[in-house]
């Protein structure tokens, strides 16, 4: 029959106790075989059975010392079982507070990105710019125009130049890519794109709102997909163009760009303007290969 080690602990706890037991009776035991006992006349043929009494009484604290021994080893194996269960325990709750940490870090995250995405959604459908129509009586007449028809303006006059041309924005510095900005805007009529570039600015703080936070590398892929797959064609291929022109717009390690394909058509500006890490798909990282 298989003993469970609180059984074994019982039956060796019950025969220290009688040992123990036993060595404290045997005065009374060994009294009482001196009583029934004749002593001779002469004490000098006693020393045989004294020297029995010693030999006993030494062996029963050796016994009874080994039982302390084995008591103290008792001790000292539960207690280093209770420090390694602590220790266990310790790490569990270490581990659980962590992943509490990590779940609140990851919620207010969400939170503020959520807020910012829905707050660039607001800010789209609120931004209208004003175009020039014409001209009576010297009063100048204006229409507004939204945010995203604005945006579709610009996306097919910088397509129109550089499928014509590639090379057009070729070695320019960002102030004369301004400059060619600039005179685009008066030409489709608008006085002023401020408006329309302050909307842009969200996008850098969303950009580095996921670039500082502490999210594995795993989750910060999904909000950058979660924001490109935000935007309008159009908006991405204005951003494009954009980026250089204005110094604020930091893009690095966002991979963002994902909506335009024409590889040829936008690869000689992408090679001199931008980075491979402003692009998701392996067809534009080749390009900088």
């Amino acid at each position: 029959m298989n003993l469970t080690d609180f059984q074994k602990k019982i039956a060796w706890g019950v025969g220290i106790l009688s040992i123990i037991s036993l060595w404290i009776a045997f005065p009374f035991i060994f009294k009482l075989l001196i009583e029934a006992y004749k002593f001779p006349k002469d004490f000098t043929n006693f020393g045989a059975f004294g020297d029995i009494y010693g030999s006993l009484n030494t062996l029963i604290s050796s016994i009874a010392l080994c039982a302390v021994a084995f008591s103290t080893w008792l001790q000292v194996t539960s207690l280093r079982e209770t420090r390694e269960i602590n220790a266990k325990q310790l790490t569990l709750a270490k581990l659980a507070h962590d992943e509490q940490v990590k779940e609140s870090r990851n919620a207010i995250f969400a939170n503020k990105f959520y807020s910012l995405l829905n707050f660039k959604k607001d800010k789209l459908n609120s931004v209208v710019l004003d175009r020039f129509i014409t001209e009576e009586n010297g009063i100048p007449e204006f229409e507004q125009v939204s945010a995203l028809k604005v945006m579709d303006e610009l996306a097919f006059r910088f397509h129109g130049i550089l499928e014509k041309n590639n090379n057009e924005f070729s070695k320019l510095s960002s102030e004369e890519l301004e400059e060619r900005f600039d005179k685009i805007i008066a030409d489709l009529g608008y006085d002023s794109y401020s408006l329309l570039i302050s909307y842009f600015l969200i996008y850098i703080d969303l950009c580095n709102l996921i670039r500082n936070s502490n999210l594995e590398k795993q989750d910060q892929d999904f909000y950058k997909s979660v924001l490109s797959n935000s935007m309008f064609q159009h908006e991405q291929l204005i951003l494009f163009w954009i980026t250089p022109i204005f110094n604020v717009i930091e893009l690095h390690d966002t991979e963002i760009f994902t909506m335009f394909g024409n590889v040829e058509i936008f690869k000689n500006y992408a090679i001199e303007f931008h980075k491979i890490s402003h692009f998701r798909y392996e067809e534009w990282k080749c390009v900088f290969s």
